[in-house]
Formats: C-alpha cells, structure tokens, sequence
C-alpha cells in the first residue's frame, strides 16, 4: 500500500500513547483524524478556487465514574496535550452524569480493509483541473454553464483507550457533482460519481448526463399525484442513506419506529419489503470501504440488515445490549442494496405513463413510525408515456413512506456508487440500483430548477 497522507499509524499511536500517560482519569479515550483534503471548484465555465490543506486533530475524551467530557486540540506538543487533557478532566468533573456510560472497550481485532488508494492519494491538481476542463469545454460547446465541486480525502484515523485499545485505519475518497444550467437559468442537469479509488471517477460521464440533462429539460405542466416513478441511483441513493440510521434495536423496542412490534419489542424475522430487497453494509466492500470500527472502538464487520425482504438486523449500543441481554452491534458505517437485472433503459420501455426523477434536494424526515420524508426533485424530471420519454416535466414535492417505497418496487436495475450526499462533499458510501416503483407520492408541483 502506498504511504498515506497524514501522520503514520506508529505515530499517531505514539501521540495516542502519550495522552493516555498524562490522563489521571478513571478512563480515558483518544481519537486521531490526521490526513489531507483537496479541492477543485468551478463557477461560470471557469475553475475559480482550487487547493489542499494537511490537518491533524485530536479528540480526548476523559472519564470519572459516568461523568464524560470531550476535548479537541490540534497541537501535538507535550505541554499542549497535556493542557488539553487536563481541560477535558476539569470539564469532566463538572457535567452531569451518563447513565448509559460503560467502560471503555479493550484490545480488539479489526479487519484490514486495504481502503487508502494511492491513486487518490497522490491525485495532483493538473489530474483535477483536467477533469473539470471535460465538462467546461463540453458545456462551451452546448452554450450552457456549469458549476462543479470536487472534494478530494486522504488520510489514516487511529482510537485508542486507557484499557488498552488501538486501532488505525487509512482511507481515501472522493466525490465529484456537476450541475449545468442555460444561461436563462430556466433549464437545469445534474449529475455526479463518487469513489475511494479516483479512477473511478467518470469524469466523462457525469459531464454528458449533466450537459444532456440541461439541454433536455425545463418545466411543463403535469399535476401532482401517485405515480409509477423511475428512480435514477443518486434518487434512490439519497432516500436511503436516510434510511440507514432507521436500522436501530433501541428506537424499534421502545415503540418510536416502524420496526416496533406492536405488541412489544421489535420486528426482527418479519417479511416487510419486497423479496427484492437486500439490504447491508460490509467496511470492506470494494471502493465503498470505511473504518473497520466506530467512534468508541467497536469493531464493524459486514451485517445483513435485510434479506429477501426480510428484517434480520438493528444495529444495538453497548448500553442496550446489556440492558436487553444480547449482543452489541454497531450501525452501519456504508450502505448497499442488491441491484437486479433490469437496465434504466428497459424501466422505461415497460412503462405506459410514469416520470423520471435525476435527484432529490432538501430532504427531511417527517415520521419516523413509517420512514417518511419530504423533499423536492431536482435537474431533470421527465414523463413518461407508453413507453418512451415524451417531455419534461416541473418538479415536484415529494411526500413519501421509505416502507411504501420499498414494498412497492416493480424493477430493479444494476447496483453503482453514488454520490448521497447533499453538500457535494464526500459522505457515507451508498451502492443502490435505478428502482422502478408504483405509488409515488409526488404530492405537490415545485417551482424550483
């Protein structure tokens, strides 16, 4: 593997080491973020901003009885770790107690992922000056102008505790978006990748959907209803990395999720989702891969959160674990669902009247008890009539039940990673396939672009 940006493992164990020695706490916790961001940003056709910065910072949490508290520093001399972690004991003997607290965690063996690629890593400003130059040479041509984003990671992370834990782990990503828009600014494309290896990165790609997207699209009536939708992966992706911290044991046994039995307890086993549904999360899976533990230790290996439809797992805390007599286990830290063999393409020849939705923006959770969320479609929704693309269409408000959504489901399209996450930076890894879906809750018409 190639060397890592940001400190090494062996010194950020040292650094580790070094404020274990000073803490007079009952226990204590570190936690190390050392590495490298990078940035390219378009406006106008033009490349405006671009840059990197090296960061070291560390998090001291000390420890009396129950009593908790957190400190952050970014300096790494003895005297300055030392007054950090000594802020962070005063402020510990001050706050209220943690009644779910438990002991810090022991030695723990954690998988290696191999997620630090070099590639990304060593990736120099010309590579993504040169991907950017696609998109704005290819919007010049088409007379439109784009704005880009694109945030580059990479760096190693380390936690150790006072009862002797440490682990460090080295990764890379990426997330690149794209929006293109008509100098009226009434047409508007979208369209992004993201990755921990920067050579899969599309640039190519996301520059003709967002070019073509814009040149197709700008808004003609069509009345707010339940559709049979078509929704793209970045659409699906950013409705199910919402989804994912729903998969809680706590929230479902005390009744505040869909998950709850109504009788008690929690629907583990229960059939709730189409039997095309397969959903789970793996820290090792192929350019999606996260850090093999959490914020307190934990180890994260890969876990079924659905299968064949079928609810087989809810990420439980240490504190409820022992409180419900069962075994620990940590949320998901990426998230996938199986795809299927249905292309984008064929979805669209089997629909007699539907639309096509590109992406989603200003999600928000609305009720828990049925994962529903509200948001707007956003850079290319598009009707559908006997099996062709006919026109574009005005944007819509969506007002929509997850649960609905996935038992619904009449196709499902080859898995990719998208990019999920709102601000275009990079975020929590999402693999999800293109879903064809009946009853779409497209509940009102958005003036939006």
């Amino acid at each position: 593997m190639a060397e890592a940006k940001g400190l090494p493992a062996d010194e950020l164990e040292a650094i580790s080491e070094r404020v274990l020695q000073f803490s007079e706490a009952d226990h204590c916790r570190v936690r190390i973020n050392s590495g490298w961001r990078g940035y390219t940003r378009v406006a106008t056709n033009r490349i405006t901003s671009a840059g990197g910065s090296d960061s070291t910072s560390v998090n001291i949490s000390s420890i009396f009885g129950k009593r908790v508290a957190s400190v952050d520093t970014n300096r790494l001399g003895d005297s300055d770790l030392l007054n950090a972690v000594r802020r962070s004991e005063q402020m510990a003997r001050l706050v209220p107690e943690n009644p779910e607290y438990l002991p810090e965690l022991g030695p723990q063996q954690y998988q290696d992922n191999g997620a630090y690629y070099a590639e990304t890593g060593e990736l120099e400003p010309s590579t993504r000056a040169s991907a950017a130059a696609i998109a704005i040479d290819q919007a010049n041509a088409a007379g439109q102008i784009v704005s880009s984003y694109m945030d580059v990671r990479a760096g190693t992370s380390s936690i150790g505790t006072s009862n002797g834990l440490f682990g460090s782990h080295s990764s890379t990503a990426v997330a690149y978006t794209l929006t293109s828009r008509s100098p009226d600014g009434l047409k508007s494309g979208w369209a992004g990748d993201a990755a921990n290896n920067w050579n899969n990165i599309e640039s190519q790609r996301v520059a003709d959907d967002a070019i073509e997207k814009c040149r197709d699209w700008h808004k003609t009536p069509l009345d707010p209803g339940e559709y049979t939708v078509i929704l793209e992966p970045t659409a699906v992706g950013m409705l199910m990395l919402r989804m994912m911290n729903s998969f809680n044991r706590r929230t479902a046994d005390e009744g505040r999720s869909y998950f709850s039995n109504p009788n008690g307890g929690n629907r583990l086993g229960e059939q709730l989702f189409d039997e095309r549904v397969n959903l789970w999360s793996d820290p090792a899976y192929a350019d999606g891969e996260t850090a093999p533990f959490n914020s307190i230790g934990q180890p994260l290996v890969r876990q079924k959160w659905v299968e064949d439809g079928r609810l087989t797992g809810l990420a439980c805390s240490r504190y409820w674990a022992q409180q419900q007599g069962v075994e620990a286990l940590g949320s998901p830290s990426n998230f996938i669902m199986e795809g299927g063999d249905n292309p984008l393409e064929e979805m669209i020849a089997s629909t007699n009247y539907g639309v096509l939705i590109t992406r989603f923006w200003y999600i928000r959770g609305l009720n828990p008890r049925i994962i529903s969320y509200t948001g707007l479609s956003r850079d290319g929704t598009f009707l559908i009539e006997d099996g062709k693309i006919t026109r574009p269409v005005t944007n819509f408000r969506f007002n929509q039940s997850l649960v609905s959504m996935l038992e619904n489901i009449e196709m499902v399209g080859p898995s990719v990673r998208v990019a999920a996450s709102e601000n275009s930076s990079v975020s929590t890894p999402i693999v999800v396939p293109p879903l064809k879906v009946r009853g779409f809750n497209l509940s009102s018409v958005s003036d939006a672009i």
